[in-house]
């Protein structure tokens, strides 16, 4: 007998594991499919991942983790940087999460995905595993990376990522991002794990296949002139592995019941540092779209289509062009082909969004874990829109928008959050205080994916 889920979730990295806990936790019957067979590497993790794994009470995840490290740069002329970063094996962060999530109730099958049949929700999604086994499910979550398939991805100069361990032992945490003309490296040293290096290079780049085109690409990058022999006498403990590693949309559209996520809705290129924060944030927001669909799948379909293709593209672009005004800041090697294809795509328009003026728009809106379509006020500093003004409805203060605000307004008997909603209206300029419109400077709440 076949077992029906809610939720399947292929793959078990980050996005698929953070998932299926979010999924679980929100009281749907998920199953996590996942072979557990990732191998070793080192990873990068960022603050705010940290803190969220703190907040939702995964001790045990971010135990895995580092504390944050010294990071050293030689980069656009910098010898130093204050961003640091936590370093973690991603095969024990990942089996972490995996165990985090059924103990939560998730159910995990160690085996993988093959192929999926698709339905609509009320009919499902039928999966086929590697193993000969079958599952059910009403809706899929697919978080098999890169690998997923997908049709007409768009992508930007493609990155190959060769990297191995140096050495099973390290003295101490820290982190090293060198500029060459060739690419980059990224050196990172963690006690427990050893010394780890990654190199990325122009991913036609590699000649031949195999072991040894990859031990060649390596020693040849290695030998560089520009890195001065540091790394001439350079050996790996264990075998170089290859993955690909530039910006992919892979998934614009939502297709049936499968929502993807992670990489294999849009793969970001590592120097973005946002590796992991974009698998978990993508997989919260998996949650409300996975909801609203199961509640009403006809109308919540349409909700989660727009949102979903509204975050991705807009995170693909985004990436596309901070990575490209990163790349633009390292001027020694401008000509190298390495650099000036990144240097000069996609275009030269800037990487954030714009708004002259406050405006109104509708959109679709995360609220109480659904979807919902509601106004959203656009201003100059939120140019993404915000959908509550200190926990009010944009919809409700639209009277407030084209009238002047007197300052008797704000007495003892007005609630505080309209008190409050009224002074940050006031503060971008949306509605006129005692004094007349105010701006206040950009403030920082704008984060990107």
């Amino acid at each position: 007998m076949v077992t029906s889920y809610d939720v399947a979730v292929a793959g078990g990295g980050p996005a698929g594991a953070f998932a299926a806990l979010e999924l679980t936790r929100a009281g749907l019957t998920t199953v996590l499919i996942d072979p557990g067979t990732a191998r070793p590497r080192l990873e990068g993790l960022g603050e705010r991942v940290a803190h969220l794994l703190a907040r939702k009470g995964l001790d045990d995840v971010r135990a895995t983790a580092s504390a944050p490290v010294y990071r050293s740069v030689s980069w656009a002329g910098l010898q130093d940087s204050r961003n640091g970063e936590r370093l973690v094996p991603r095969a024990d962060f990942d089996e972490a999460l995996r165990r985090a999530a059924e103990a939560a109730g998730t159910t995990i099958i160690r085996s993988r995905v093959n192929r999926y049949e698709m339905g609509r929700p009320d009919t499902g999604v039928t999966l086929k595993l590697a193993d000969g086994g079958t599952a059910k499910a009403r809706l899929l979550v697919d978080a098999r990376g890169r690998g997923a398939h997908a049709r007409g991805r768009l992508k930007g100069p493609q990155t190959l990522a060769i990297a191995g361990l140096i050495s099973p032992n390290a003295n101490r945490n820290r982190t090293h991002v060198e500029a060459t003309p060739e690419g980059w490296l990224w050196c990172a040293e963690a006690e427990g794990f050893g010394r780890w290096l990654q190199i990325c290079v122009d991913a036609d780049s590699l000649e031949g296949a195999g072991d040894g085109a990859l031990e060649g690409r390596m020693r040849s990058f290695l030998g560089q002139s520009a890195l001065k022999t540091r790394f001439a006498d350079t050996s790996f403990s264990s075998d170089l592995h290859a993955r690909a590693a530039g910006l992919v949309l892979s998934a614009p559209d939502l297709s049936g019941p499968v929502i993807p996520i992670g990489d294999a809705a849009v793969a970001l290129d590592p120097l973005s540092g946002h590796g992991i924060f974009w698998a978990i944030s993508s997989a919260l927001s998996c949650v409300p779209m996975a909801l609203t669909i199961l509640d009403d799948p006809d109308q919540g379909a349409d909700l989660a289509a727009r949102i979903f293709r509204a975050r991705v593209v807009q995170t693909f672009w985004r990436q596309a062009r901070v990575g490209r005004d990163f790349y633009r800041l390292e001027n020694r090697f401008a000509k190298a082909p390495f650099w000036a294809r990144r240097r000069g795509w996609p275009d030269d328009r800037t990487a954030h969004p714009h708004a002259d003026a406050p405006s109104l728009a509708r959109r679709v809106v995360v609220e109480n874990n659904r979807l919902r379509e509601r106004d959203v006020l656009i201003t100059p500093d939120h140019p993404d829109g915000i959908a509550f003004v200190a926990g009010i409805p944009v919809s409700d203060l639209t009277d407030l928008f084209h009238a002047d605000v007197p300052g008797p307004f704000q007495t003892a008997s007005t609630s505080p959050a309209l008190s409050a909603a009224v002074r940050w209206l006031e503060s971008q300029g949306v509605i006129n205080g005692p004094s007349g419109p105010t701006r206040k400077t950009r403030s920082s709440m704008r984060e990107t994916a």
